[in-house]
């Protein structure tokens, strides 16, 4: 059983739930990128190193979490059939993951979060169609992809993607339209196979490029997509991440596309953004995210102080910070290397668990917002996260003026600072 009922809207935003089987998502979300296969044997939760800590963090492992549960920093993650091979596994390990569903291994048994498993298309397609271990090449079409998927035992799945790129010719981003909806109608095939819910990947930038993607992949089906898809992944949108001008005007194209095509009861996600975009974006009706760079800040020794900055971990004041990390006496240690025998797998996956904390926070205060149905108080906030940013002040306040609340009063006030 899937299903997404919109509980709240102001403007543009709306706050959702997202249902699927028994497991329910309070939107709008954050989909922490985790490999839950990181190539090394089960002693080690499959892996060493931060990934292994914050998977640690995921199953409430007390040793490292100190025994405060920090799970529902995790209510929802993705991961991708790409992952199985991040650290070059030879194929007899590949058989071993794939002969059992993530839940199945002991140590994700009581993992009670919504896994989105990716087709991997992005890291596919720049490996010209495979996934390549230390020993081995694998073909991976949109069946194979499924089959693998499906071996995760994965609540959504979405179809085997292909990206645009910026610097694609316009023949060549009409072509990845066209095997995109090429795989969208294979899956559409398989639908009844997947106990969970199905998304379709549309690519694009701007109103007619993503009119072209959702043209070809209806083209290709011999049903509605509402039908056939339980919801919306607009992807090709990591290259343009730094963007944020691009970013609102995919996302809002893609949510206008939705309304006009009669798809806007299906959820928005939007693949590999989060951090300071995500206000923006949720403001012109994305649902759902999906990132690693919580992980990859972390690994760089980089501390969020918010949405939009951080700092080296060594300057960061803990004490400054409400997250429940930093309230953590144990990761304040970690976090500044203070305890024997650390290792930077320790301090790290603090940094990390910490710099999700302040994104799913940020999303928590937004979800609050939006059932407040006051757009007064969205715009408000929206102001005062971007009023020192002054690479977002001017999208913020034009998103603010036509979308939620007029910038000028009737006088000719301004009416923001």
């Amino acid at each position: 059983m899937v299903s997404f009922d919109v509980i709240a809207e102001a403007g543009e935003t709306r706050r959702g739930q997202l249902q699927i089987n028994d497991r329910t998502l309070e939107t709008p979300h954050l989909f922490p990128v985790v490999n839950f296969y990181g190539g090394g044997n089960e002693p080690a939760l499959f892996g060493g190193g931060i990934h292994r800590t914050v998977k640690e963090f995921m199953v409430n492992h007390p040793p490292t979490t100190g025994g405060t549960d920090y799970s529902d920093l995790f209510g929802g993650v993705m991961t991708s059939i790409s992952s199985l091979t991040d650290y070059g596994i030879r194929e007899k390990k590949l058989e071993e993951y794939l002969d059992n569903e993530i839940r199945e291994w002991g140590k994700f048994s009581d993992y009670d979060g919504m896994i989105f498993a990716d087709s991997g298309g992005y890291k596919i397609l720049k490996q010209g169609g495979e996934l390549e271990g230390e020993d081995f090449t694998k073909d991976i079409t949109q069946d194979k992809a499924l089959d693998m998927q499906l071996d995760l035992g994965p609540d959504i799945v979405v179809n085997l993607d292909h990206p645009i790129h910026p610097d694609d010719e316009f023949e060549e981003r009409i072509e990845k339209m066209e095997k995109t909806a090429v795989n969208a109608r294979q899956l559409a095939k398989r639908r009844d196979e997947v106990d969970g819910a199905c998304y379709l990947t549309v690519h694009g930038y701007y109103e007619a490029m993503l009119e072209r993607s959702f043209d070809a992949i209806e083209n290709e089906l011999d049903k509605p997509i509402p039908e056939v898809f339980d919801g919306i992944a607009l992807g090709s949108l990591v290259p343009r991440k730094d963007n944020v001008e691009v970013l609102i005007e995919a996302v809002s194209d893609c949510r206008l596309e939705m309304q006009q095509r009669g798809y806007n009861d299906l959820p928005l996600h939007v693949f590999g953004i989060s951090g300071n975009a995500m206000p923006l974006l949720v403001a012109v009706g994305a649902d759902t995210f999906d990132s690693a760079s919580y992980l990859h800040q972390a690994i760089n020794g980089k501390y969020c102080v918010n949405l939009f900055e951080t700092v080296p971990v060594e300057e960061a004041d803990f004490h400054a910070c409400d997250c429940r990390i930093c309230n953590d006496g144990l990761h304040r240690d970690r976090m500044r290397n203070r305890l024997d025998d650390l290792y930077q797998k320790d301090i790290l996956g603090s940094v990390a668990a910490h710099n999700l904390a302040i994104q799913q926070r940020e999303l928590r205060r937004f979800r609050q917002l939006i059932a407040e149905a006051d757009e007064d108080q969205i715009a408000a906030y929206l102001e005062e996260a971007v009023k020192d940013q002054k690479g977002f002040r001017k999208f913020a306040y034009k998103l603010i003026n036509e979308r939620i609340k007029p910038y000028f009063d009737d006088d000719g006030e301004t009416s923001y600072a």
